[in-house]
């Protein structure tokens, strides 16, 4: 199976939890683009460490704020689901969709008050959704994505 480097792994050898670790200690070493020659269930993995990253160090990452394109924060989302977790992607979802409608409504004016109160609102908004995530709630979003990884690893 095709490593985050490029190399052969046998991931058989990993735990879901094991497995994530090694993503998370190695993810940014290598470049992003080989990422996704990865087999599926490590691109789901790669994607929600890399979220769960940026969200800590960075706050909510919707596509607005220009960390992620709108294709990688649906694959995020996608992510979520794929693993079982569909309350955080539905929240992730909403707060797209929060992003959607705040870009169109910046797009419609130059006012430099306007837009600092569309911004002020938006960031409420989000600030509200954020507080629903896995982060802030005792869901247990890592034990889901570990048996995930269970699971697909015993299918090889």
């Amino acid at each position: 199976m095709i490593w985050l480097d490029g190399s052969e792994i046998n991931i058989k050898q990993f735990s879901g939890e094991g497995l994530c670790e090694k993503i998370g200690s190695e993810m940014y070493g290598n470049d992003n683009k080989n990422w996704f020659k990865c087999a599926d269930f490590i691109q789901n993995a790669i994607l929600i460490i890399d979220f769960d990253t940026v969200i800590n160090m960075e706050g909510f990452p919707t596509p607005h704020y220009g960390y992620f394109s709108n294709d990688y924060y649906m694959r995020i989302i996608k992510a979520f689901q794929t693993i079982g977790d569909v309350e955080d992607a539905e929240i992730l979802a909403k707060a797209g969709e929060i992003d959607s409608e705040y870009q169109k409504l910046l797009d419609n004016t130059d006012n430099k008050d306007e837009r600092n109160k569309l911004y002020d609102e938006f960031s409420e908004k989000i600030d509200l959704l954020e507080q629903k995530l896995y982060l802030h709630t005792d869901f247990p979003m890592w034990e889901m994505l570990y048996a995930y990884l269970d699971d697909e690893i015993k299918k090889l």
